[in-house]
């Protein structure tokens, strides 16, 4: 059996590949991860889940021409026959003067993304968050008797990059997270409440919110009833505008604005949105879900204020479509691990905290519908921006829940809803994806109901 080659050797080991093979430009790319996760049913530990992966992913630049392969097989001569397939897949693709590897040094910078020992921990003080969550859920309410799903996962992952122009960084990362979708039952009826966190760190995590939340979230629908046709406010607290934000991401994907699939293309210097919003894209941002002190070309990374005030400000690029565009690299190549390519993606993505109070600003509404759950985002017309969204939510009067509706669509177009927002709270929340945003008020948009 062949002695395992150390990270810092096997990407050693491909670059002496790529250079044995005369590549004129060559990239490695390495990652390392090893995940659990831990599913409660009926107060016990149902399933125990344990994933690992290591390997690279070899990509040359030769003539204008990109070659990609990946391998889990880490030997030498793995490592060499994957160098040698990627330099042969260079030879068929198709000719780019766009196409670039990274060649700029990358610096050493914390962002404070890892806590040795996250996935050491015991199986019963991991199963114990999420039992933990299911108490605090049960304990919200005595109608939450079930749940369909209570879930603690954990991961730690290594990621590297070298070139054979110089470039090498290395970063760790851990993440740990649980979720619950509680059942609240009333007679014959049955409603569900999802809620999920998640942190860097272990003891940041909190069950007991979790289940809190999920919990409301499920006792809230009961009773629900129909809501006429109209035209009313709408709030989405920073849980429903995260889910806004999460169908809004893409349109600032620069590959999808250079291939016409986005609403922002060609709108640079324009007013998108009201002057109170500001959406922020920081892969820099301390703690970070999705921090990162390079993407998955070896680019560092910023932070990017993609609207100032209503006004769009730039995309997120990749070194592709800076290229097309004519700009500097934002650091926006993302890689969901070795045997993927990158694609052009938001890190921490946020709207900033703005200055209302949320509770005054909802008050402050005659009439208002509360956001509690958005279905088929991802029917949105990106070029368009018009879209019809099935939801729940909960009538307000002057703030207060009078009571909850359901078998209701909301339509508009994005441009009239981010442009009709009339407030924004100071309760910026970041969310297990790394999505944030704080409470948005609507002023007016079309509420189909009975």
């Amino acid at each position: 059996m062949s002695e395992r080659l150390s990270n810092e050797a096997t990407v050693d080991t491909a670059l002496q590949a790529l250079r044995a093979l005369g590549v004129p430009t060559g990239e490695v790319f390495l990652r390392e991860a090893q995940s659990g996760s831990i599913e409660i049913k009926d107060g016990v530990i149902d399933s125990v889940i344990a994933r690992g992966e290591r390997g690279v992913g070899i990509r040359v630049l030769d003539e204008r021409r990109i070659g990609f392969s990946y391998t889990s097989d880490l030997s030498a001569d793995g490592i060499r026959a994957c160098t040698d397939i990627a330099r042969r897949m260079s030879f068929v693709t198709e000719p780019d003067d766009a196409l670039a590897l990274a060649t700029r040094p990358l610096e050493d910078i914390d962002l404070d993304i890892y806590q040795a020992g996250v996935v050491d921990r015991r199986l019963d003080e991991r199963g114990a968050v999420a039992l933990a969550v299911e108490v605090a859920a049960r304990g919200t309410d005595p109608r939450v008797t079930q749940f369909r799903k209570t879930t603690y996962s954990d991961s730690e992952s290594t990621t590297m990059i070298a070139t054979t122009t110089g470039v090498r960084g290395a970063y760790r990362e851990t993440y740990c997270g649980v979720m619950t979708s509680a059942v609240a039952t009333e007679g014959s009826e049955r409603q569900i409440g999802y809620h999920g966190e998640a942190a860097r760190r272990f003891a940041e995590l909190d069950p007991q919110r979790v289940g809190e939340r999920a919990a409301r979230r499920a006792v809230e629908k009961l009773g629900s009833k129909p809501l006429a046709t109209q035209k009313m406010a709408v709030v989405l607290d920073p849980w429903m505008a995260m889910e806004l934000l999460r169908a809004i991401g893409p349109l600032f994907s620069a590959d999808n604005v250079l291939k016409g699939r986005s609403l922002f293309a060609n709108k640079i210097g324009h007013r998108v949105a009201n002057e109170r919003i500001t959406v922020i894209d920081d892969a820099r941002r301390p703690r970070g879900l999705r921090s990162a002190p390079f993407d998955g070309e070896g680019i560092a990374t910023t932070s990017h204020t993609l609207i100032d005030g209503g006004t769009l400000r730039g995309y997120l690029t990749s070194l592709k479509t800076a290229r097309k565009l004519g700009v500097t690299p934002g650091g926006n190549a993302r890689r969901g691990g070795y045997g993927s390519p990158s694609r052009v993606g938001a890190s921490n993505l946020y709207i900033a905290a703005g200055t209302d109070d949320p509770a005054a600003a909802v008050h402050a509404q005659p009439r208002a519908l509360a956001i509690t759950s958005l279905l088929n985002l991802h029917t949105i017309d990106p070029v368009s921006g018009e879209f019809s969204l099935g939801a729940t939510g909960i009538n307000l009067e002057r703030g207060e829940r009078t009571y909850p509706v359901q078998g209701i669509t909301i339509a508009g177009n994005l441009t009239h809803l981010l442009d009709s927002v009339i407030a924004v709270g100071t309760d910026l929340t970041f969310g297990p994806g790394g999505l944030g945003s704080p409470t948005l008020v609507i002023s007016e948009l079309s509420i189909g109901g009975s």
